[in-house]
């Protein structure tokens, strides 16, 4: 019998983007905190991430090398080591009671900012349900990033996961808030967008549709006043820093090829269901004429 073949797999091609201007939508699941930390809480993280003197580090170099005694940022795109900037940090991953017990010792200013903030919401009276799963939400990985003037992060899908599943916390704390760090995210095939401040010890949660079918960025700004340092703080199995992602594959292009699929059902739905509509009510008139 001759040797069987698997027929090539299909070529990822995504979803074109709606044509400009696209609206102002705020996604389903994305939540926004003022003041979500103390100011003494927030000094304390502050002195965490610039050890050496409390002021601006990493300033005698284009790309923020840190210099001895400073915070040890490292580059985050290693494959451009001329100039990428110095921008990445990660806490390690601590899972469950245990993790966290090791975590508060590892990190304690880290721990103790992050874990009052979420204190915070769950004190509050915050509907949290479009976010499925923060019931079951616990800091066990922190990926940190530091934000210069102009600096900026791309667009991109966090790696997927069954829909709901994925949460993100992002703690920011900043020196200047004349001019804020703008935080964006976008929807291209449905034409949405939304973009937010993160001033000093503001609190951004995104999940349930943010999550699964939004892009998120950190923008380029020339005119930002001063350094922002967000942290961004999820459960250990949504984390993409060195982990899996369950039955998906991990990385941008493979979360982009999931998100668009996704959407892709929702916007055939959202077709059909408008031409029932108009059907409906093409005939309601009709009869009415009769």
């Amino acid at each position: 019998m001759p040797a069987t073949t698997k027929a090539p797999k299909a070529k990822f091609v995504p979803l074109p983007d709606a044509p400009t201007p696209w609206k102002r939508v705020k996604p389903g699941g994305l939540h926004i905190f003022h003041n979500a930390i103390t100011k003494r809480t927030r000094d304390n993280l502050w002195k965490f991430f610039h050890p050496k003197t409390g002021g601006p580090e990493g300033i005698t170099t284009r790309t923020g090398a840190p210099e001895d005694g400073e915070f040890p940022w490292y580059q985050r795109f290693k494959r451009f080591p001329k100039t990428a900037h110095f921008n990445g940090w990660h806490s390690g991953k601590y899972l469950g009671t245990d993790g966290g017990e090791l975590f508060a010792k590892d990190w304690p200013e880290l721990y103790a900012a992050i874990t009052e903030a979420i204190r915070g919401i769950n004190n509050s009276n915050v509907d949290m349900s479009d976010v499925p799963s923060w019931g079951g939400f616990v800091p066990e990985s922190v990926s940190s990033m530091r934000h210069k003037k102009d600096w900026g992060l791309g667009a991109h899908y966090d790696n997927a996961h069954d829909e709901g599943v994925g949460v993100v916390v992002m703690l920011s704390i900043s020196a200047d808030d004349t001019v804020p760090r703008r935080f964006k995210f976008d929807d291209p095939p449905r034409g949405r967008q939304f973009e937010l401040n993160t001033p000093d010890s503001s609190l951004v949660v995104f999940g349930g549709e943010c999550y699964d079918e939004w892009r998120h960025m950190s923008l380029h700004n020339k005119h930002q006043a001063a350094e922002c340092i967000s942290m961004t703080v999820r459960l250990a199995g949504v984390c993409g820093n060195g982990g899996t992602s369950g039955s998906y594959s991990t990385g941008a292009p493979a979360a982009q090829r999931v998100a668009h699929g996704r959407i892709a059902k929702k916007m055939a739905i959202a077709k059909l269901s408008a031409k029932c509509a108009k059907q409906a009510c093409a005939a309601a008139l009709a009869q009415a004429a009769a």
